[in-house]
């Protein structure tokens, strides 16, 4: 199946005040692209991410890619995540972005599988939603809610809670759907620095505010 055969969407939600330069750059790349980006604004992620791809369902969409306010990314990654779905056997395609204030990739492997990045996307177990196109034919047979938030087993949201973005790609594998990063995609994640001098050198440097907090707090 070729793209220009593919009805496609983009789905974002946003909060009531955003980043003006990544609204600008993701604007900039789905009017580029000719793709509509639906922007749905609430606190609640999951509800709002689950109404839009139910109604991209309902509008006879084929491919929803979802966005996150703080990605920053070109024309041109958008729609490789875009034929890398429509061209291979992926049901979904992710893309490399880092963690914020972190090196670690947003992602997790399936059992006995390495990150081993070569030309051809990797099938792995999570992503992420900063850019990631989702085949809707396949998403119709995942039970719901797609998207929810559940607490550790003392029923704390510490390090054991399963996120709402966990959770959907969870029930996406185990309805028998499958999740690839793609790896000729590599976006920017937006996240806050401080620049402070340093008291020995007093030459400025760049540390990110938890890095701060340990050092000066």
């Amino acid at each position: 199946m070729e793209t220009k055969e593919v009805k496609i969407t983009g789905c974002m939600t946003a909060p009531r005040y955003v980043n003006c330069f990544c609204r600008n750059v993701i604007d900039a790349a789905f009017r580029k692209t000719g793709i509509p980006l639906q922007v749905s604004g609430g606190v609640f992620y999951g509800q709002c991410m689950q109404k839009m791809l139910e109604q991209s369902i309902e509008a006879g969409v084929d491919v929803a890619v979802t966005v996150d306010g703080d990605s920053v990314f070109t024309a041109s990654d958008l729609m490789q995540v875009v034929q890398t779905l429509v061209n291979t056997e992926a049901d979904a395609v992710s893309c490399f972005q880092a963690r914020r204030g972190d090196a670690v990739v947003l992602t997790s492997l399936r059992e006995g599988n390495k990150l081993e990045i070569g030309d051809e996307p990797i099938r792995v177990a999570t992503a992420h939603f900063g850019l990631t196109a989702i085949d809707l034919h396949k998403l119709k047979n995942v039970p719901k809610p797609w998207f929810i938030c559940t607490a550790d087993e003392r029923g704390e949201f510490g390090d054991g809670r399963t996120d709402d973005d966990i959770h959907f790609w969870r029930q996406w594998e185990k309805a028998g759907n499958s999740l690839y990063l793609d790896p000729k995609v590599r976006i920017g994640h937006l996240e806050e620095m401080i620049v402070i001098h340093d008291p020995t050198t007093f030459e400025p440097k760049h540390i990110y505010p938890n890095q701060w907090v340990k050092e000066c707090l």
